[in-house]
């Protein structure tokens, strides 16, 4: 047979063990994150934990993770691997996620010698903790997440070990759907490894792996080349959590991303410590956001494996929030991630224009609604509401629905699936109108759910990000809105914490309602260059509002739904003259008050952006996304803002240039 068509099909048909995996998953999984929300990811390790083959469908987040946890597995056990051991883990500072997603490896063997792994990391519902479902935006220390499994074995040769796992799932709430969800695993294992030992005959053992080698080269190869059509260069961007639910500050990634001939490399030395909160992360999650990002920008299209991320390094400081040690929690593993991706889209817009997008809504947006059954456990509700999905160059951001770096995740429960199982009522569930970040090409719309609690007693858990700092936009386009999580109580709307977004165990109770609004997708490009039939397209809907329209796009339609196009544009021309631009100096150090940048804006101009100390701006220059930083009021009537040398740089400007500058909102015109 051709070598080449010989490749193809060994890469196809370990591609279709790890779909029938998925397959598996999806229909003798009990609990409805992994059934209907397909939190979870399969996949095919080498014998030495490098990525063999994973699913296009399966979870970005878990990449690099799978094989970072492997390789610690095969770390702590080396030679005594046998046929018939089976292995758990989920601890996030040797490789895990958060504690909820559990990996099980299934050791597969040709001719008595380990040969490869069957990965199975699925998010279970519950791993015991403070809080049902095990994530909240109040804990103090990991403890307070759950079960931590560093790597054990849980069956050796062949005779399960009862006693650990007795000790497991006896220290989780609804220990049912979880032995429910671990036999799941269980079982695909024993498929994927009947399938492979068939592929070993089939190829035959050499001949498989000689196969799998050559993948891993040839994706290397690609992205080597793709890499190399670059410019070189070192490209700069930042980014925050806004709060890590207990200390007031917000925490900063900084990132100088470098590429370098047919390699990129991620310094994020400055980024801030790790914190006593949940927005933590473990050190495969850095790699995990710089390896899935320049991949999506670089090279969508082949296969995932080892070889697409051989040439990337990164540095991640030990004990920042990326990179975090014991006792940290890292229950908010996932907003961490998705603002390191964030980061580095932003940078690598910079280095690929063409293919910058407007930011998203965030990580999980985790809510549980928890409460008391009739059998005296705890029913635990999941909700993990999208949002819009950034805009880029011709596209407008999609509603509601999952981005590229979450993979095949749905969008939200099914209002059946709620309704059926729990004593809750799904009262709405639609676009969240004039959410989105305007732009020439829109961000995506969020959504708004309402949800009725109807027991007597329930409570009430989140765990999210960007509830006050929101999508930025890109090429000139707007911010999304933030996401807003709040309670409805006898008409009154009631913030469930001090902290947006940041919630541990909230009572409620009987006819409250749950509000959950996600936040919209950033813009691309001039808003005030939006075709007119479009917005008037979006009103139609109900997307946009008329005077929504009017004020951020400058478009004006009349009750007739025609648009007055003598009154647009000199709509426009008004909104364009009324933009509020300065020209840049440069200090000789940055502005930076703990993580926070602060931006020194002239009195002459604090008055026309109608903002007060410590507001939330951003300046727009020649880099595709904006430098954020906090409103520090100075004197002076000339319009000239003076930042040091790291802002100049993440603005790709030049002292004497000039920027637009922008005072960030929340919730942009029209949105509540």
């Amino acid at each position: 047979m051709n070598p080449l068509i010989q490749l193809e099909l060994i890469r196809e048909s370990l591609v279709a063990v790890v779909n029938e995996m998925r397959a598996n998953i999806i229909h003798s999984s009990y609990a409805a994150i992994i059934y209907e929300g397909h939190d979870f990811s399969c996949a095919l390790m080498s014998a030495d934990g490098r990525q063999v083959a994973q699913g296009l469908a399966d979870h970005p987040i878990h990449i690099f993770a799978v094989p970072y946890s492997t390789r610690e597995v095969v770390r702590a056990f080396k030679d005594d691997i046998h046929e018939g051991d089976l292995f758990l883990h989920n601890d996030p500072y040797t490789g895990g996620t958060h504690l909820n997603d559990v990996l099980l490896l299934h050791p597969v063997f040709h001719d008595g010698k380990l040969a490869l792994f069957a990965a199975m990391r699925c998010h279970w519902n519950d791993v015991g903790g403070m809080t049902p479902g095990s994530l909240s935006g109040r804990v103090k220390e990991i403890y307070q997440e759950g079960i931590r499994i560093t790597p054990t074995r849980i069956c050796e040769k062949g005779v399960m070990n009862q006693a650990v796992l007795d000790a497991l799932f006896n220290n989780m709430r609804g220990p049912e759907e979880r032995i429910g969800d671990f036999n799941a695993m269980l079982g695909t294992g024993r498929k994927a490894a009947e399938h492979l030992g068939r592929l070993f005959k089939r190829f035959g053992g050499n001949g498989l792996l000689y196969g799998v080698e050559a993948l891993i080269d040839r994706s290397e190869r690609q992205m080597r080349a793709r890499i190399s059509d670059c410019p070189d260069g070192d490209y700069f961007a930042e980014g925050y959590i806004e709060s890590d639910g207990s200390n007031p500050e917000p925490l900063v990634v900084r990132l100088k991303l470098t590429v370098d001939g047919d390699s990129i490399g991620a310094d994020f030395t400055g980024t801030s410590a790790q914190t006593n909160g949940p927005t933590n992360c473990g050190p495969a999650m850095a790699f995990n956001a710089v390896g899935t990002i320049v991949k999506a920008f670089l090279d969508p299209k082949t296969p995932i494996n080892h070889g697409s991320f051989n040439p990337i390094s990164v540095i991640a400081p030990e004990k920042s929030f990326i990179n975090a040690r014991e006792t940290a929690p890292c229950g908010g593993m996932a907003e961490v991630k998705f603002l390191i991706d964030s980061v580095v889209a932003a940078a690598m817009g910079q280095v690929v224009p063409e293919m910058s997008v407007g930011d998203l809504k965030g990580g999980a947006n985790h809510i549980h609604i928890a409460g008391p059954r009739d059998d005296g456990g705890t029913y635990i509700h999941y909700e993990w509401p999208a949002g819009g999905t950034g805009a880029s160059a011709g596209v407008d951001g999609s509603n509601a629905v999952r981005s590229y770096n979450e993979g095949d995740f749905n969008s939200i429960q099914s209002v059946e699936t709620v309704e059926s199982q729990y004593p809750l009522r799904v009262e709405r569930c639609e676009i969240r109108t004039g959410a989105c970040g305007d732009g020439e090409n829109r961000g995506g719309f969020g959504l708004r759910r309402d949800i009725r609690i109807l027991d007597e007693t329930a409570m009430l858990s989140v765990l999210s990000e960007k509830n006050v700092i929101p999508p930025y936009g890109v090429a000139g386009g707007s911010n999304g809105a933030a996401n807003r999580f709040v309670v409805e109580r006898d008409g009154d709307v009631i913030e469930p914490s001090d902290v947006p977004g940041k919630v541990s165990g909230f009572a409620l109770r009987t006819d409250d309602i749950v509000r959950e609004e996600t936040a919209g997708g950033g813009g691309y490009g001039d808003p005030l260059t939006r075709n007119p039939e479009k917005v008037a397209e979006d009103i139609r809907l109900g997307y946009l509002t008329n005077n929504q329209a009017k004020i951020r796009y400058g478009v004006i339609v009349g009750k007739d739904g025609d648009i007055d196009a003598a009154a647009t544009a000199k709509k426009r021309d008004a909104l364009s003259t009324n933009r509020i631009s300065a020209t840049l100096e440069i200090a000789n150090e940055d502005d930076l008050e703990g993580p926070s940048r602060r931006i020194p804006i002239p009195t002459s101009l604090v008055e026309k952006l109608d903002i007060s100390e410590g507001d939330l701006i951003e300046l727009r220059g020649k880099a595709v996304a904006p430098l954020r930083g906090w409103a520090r009021v100075s004197d002076g009537q000339d319009a000239v803002i003076v930042i040091g040398p790291v802002g100049i740089k993440l603005l790709n400007a030049n002292p004497g240039d000039t920027v637009e500058v922008r005072a960030v909102q929340a919730a942009p015109d029209g949105v509540l």
